[in-house]
């Protein structure tokens, strides 16, 4: 199966992988799946450090886009799928994060599952998303 991660477990796969649910830690780390993380999650994180909304503990961009090449986890660009798939996903009155509703009209688009600790994603299964937390 294929994997979307979002951008905190990305970020948690590289400082902290104990934040992680084990279950999703089990389907990431299976060499059989396929995890994927998207530029969009590499955009978010430079966005958060350049105005001190975020701490990688001394990690860099290019630390994080080394770390994924270590550990298989493949970066693939927003494709128009996901563009198309955004402009009809509803706006859900509790969750309003352009980043987060990118990935997921990303992984409804284009049949990732996406994993992800946020619990608002459950939102958005009414609207073909298939996720794991």
């Amino acid at each position: 199966m294929k994997y979307l991660i979002d951008t905190h477990i990305l970020i948690w796969l590289a400082i902290s992988p104990q934040e992680i649910s084990k279950d999703a830690l089990r389907t990431l780390e299976n060499p059989e799946n396929k995890v994927f993380v998207s530029t969009i999650s590499l955009w978010e994180i430079a966005i958060k450090l350049s105005i001190g909304k975020l701490d990688l503990q001394g990690l860099k961009i290019s630390d994080l886009v080394q770390f994924c090449d270590e550990q298989n986890i493949r970066i693939i660009q927003l494709p128009l799928s996901a563009v198309e798939q955004y402009q009809r996903l509803p706006k859900k009155e509790n969750h309003k994060d352009p980043f987060d509703r990118l990935l997921i009209s990303l992984s409804i688009a284009d049949n990732y599952t996406f994993v992800s600790a946020d619990g608002k994603v459950d939102l958005y299964r009414e609207d073909g998303l298939v996720y794991i937390n």
